[in-house]
């Protein structure tokens, strides 16, 4: 997926053929990112900034947990920082330098999606949904009564105006607002 960021083009990209310290990958980066020798990562992906057409960096970053991939909301760049999420983790990188500012676990299954709100940020996860500061301070969680993963075809997770909806792995409804507090909680169980 690429996206221009001032005279910048930021491309982000699942890499997930790539093998660590191997001269056969198809592409080579200037920085990887492996913590811990992760040998069994399960998600990679990987960030390239170009300037003119010319690569200037470029990070594969390896992750293992919930296993991820680039979409839509998996990114945010703003502010000359790229925010991304990969398994149960967000980074931070400076733009153009891709320099590690900061990193830090959310959800301890994985992080679904990651959005944009007001100042702040708010990551979808699969056990919890979190708002966090830029600098990836929690200003809140909420979990509910299940996973947020729904089976019958209700959309798990959506921000709407001045609200977020909810629908748990149960169908049960949770409706809180931008401060993490519950509005109304509707229960898919029906009492005998």
């Amino acid at each position: 997926m690429k996206v221009d960021y001032k005279n910048f083009e930021v491309e982000v990209i699942d890499d997930k053929n790539h093998t660590l310290n191997s001269t056969k990958n198809l592409r080579q980066y200037k920085t990887v990112y492996c913590e811990e020798s992760q040998f069994v990562s399960n998600s990679k992906h990987g960030i390239i900034i170009k300037e003119n057409g010319i690569e200037i960096s470029s990070i594969i970053i390896y992750e293992s947990g919930g296993g991820t991939t680039i979409i839509d909301d998996s990114f945010i760049i703003e502010d000359d920082k790229i925010w991304i999420r990969i398994c149960n983790k967000i980074y931070c990188f400076s733009i153009p330098t891709l320099d590690l500012i900061w990193h830090k676990e959310f959800d301890f299954a994985t992080n679904f999606s990651f959005h944009k709100l007001k100042e702040d940020f708010i990551i979808y996860g699969e056990v919890e949904i979190f708002r966090i500061t830029k600098n990836g301070e929690i200003l809140w969680r909420f979990s509910g009564r299940d996973i947020w993963v729904n089976l019958e075809g209700k959309n798990p997770f959506s921000i709407e105006s001045e609200k977020i909806r909810l629908f748990d792995f149960e169908s049960n409804e949770y409706i809180i607002d931008f401060d993490g507090k519950e509005l109304e909680f509707n229960s898919k169980t029906t009492p005998e």
